[in-house]
């Protein structure tokens, strides 16, 4: 028997959502389309989803019953755009009897005394529901627009919320043959915050081409300019400046 074989515990919201603060994985920095592969080994049992990895490593569910429902973290940095979602699936339950569902997923961290809210994010659904029997294969959607984001008004009532965001996978258990979830790919990019209505510095306008690019080094804390309220914007960079930006913009930290 193969060391993928083994039961997922299922987990009980609480424990859920702890582990939607597991640490991010790596990614690459730019403007370029990237990546994002979220594995079959990531995905916990919520709602009586008991999951067993068989030995392609793919997640079936072994128990029948009406909820089998998996969760996933989405490892993405706030500010990133979802593009859109591949799922690889084995579908050999022949007569479309069952199907793989995979969808993008919000709720609202409430405060005390607050209200909850949840939302499944638009346009954000694959299904492997009208492909029929084709066995190993994937499915994707519809390129849609998603900003992921930690602190967003989500239920639209004028105040803040933090927001857990999460890859929501259904994986019912098979009447006939095996369905199971491979795993996802969630296509994203990197984006630069919208810049404010009035300008920082006095020596950049609005109009100025680089305006929305120096608020967001602005914003982060990167510059404060370079005195008296400009950002001297015309000035060579000198390497030990190069030094501090490029510091804080990546996190340069070294225990050692």
């Amino acid at each position: 028997m193969s060391r993928l074989r083994r039961l997922l515990r299922p987990s009980s919201v609480g424990v859920a959502m702890a582990f939607l603060a597991g640490r991010a994985s790596a990614q690459s920095y730019g403007p370029n389309v990237q990546t994002l592969t979220v594995a079959a080994q990531s995905f916990r049992g919520v709602e009586g989803g008991v999951g067993l990895m068989d030995d392609a490593g793919y997640l079936t569910d072994p128990a029948s019953g009406a909820y089998s429902y998996y969760l996933a973290p989405l490892n993405l940095p706030d500010g990133a755009h979802v593009t859109g979602i591949c799922m690889f699936v084995n579908d050999s339950d022949p007569g479309d009897f069952e199907w793989v569902d995979v969808y993008l997923h919000a709720v609202k961290l409430v405060p005390l005394g607050g209200a909850p809210f949840s939302m499944d994010v638009p346009a954000s659904m694959v299904s492997s529901q009208n492909g029929g029997d084709i066995g190993y294969g994937y499915y994707c959607t519809d390129p849609f627009d998603y900003l992921v984001r930690s602190q967003f008004d989500i239920d639209g009532d004028g105040t803040v919320d933090t927001v857990a965001n999460s890859v929501v996978a259904y994986v019912p258990h098979a009447n006939l043959n095996v369905i199971g979830l491979g795993g996802v790919r969630i296509t994203w990019e990197r984006t630069v915050s919208a810049p404010p209505a009035s300008p920082t510095f006095d020596d950049v306008p609005t109009t100025d081409g680089g305006f929305q690019f120096i608020e967001a080094l602005a914003a982060s804390g990167i510059t404060a300019g370079c005195g008296g309220g400009k950002y001297c914007p015309e000035t060579p960079l000198t390497r030990r400046q190069m030094a501090v930006y490029l510091s804080k913009a990546l996190g340069l930290y070294w225990p050692n």
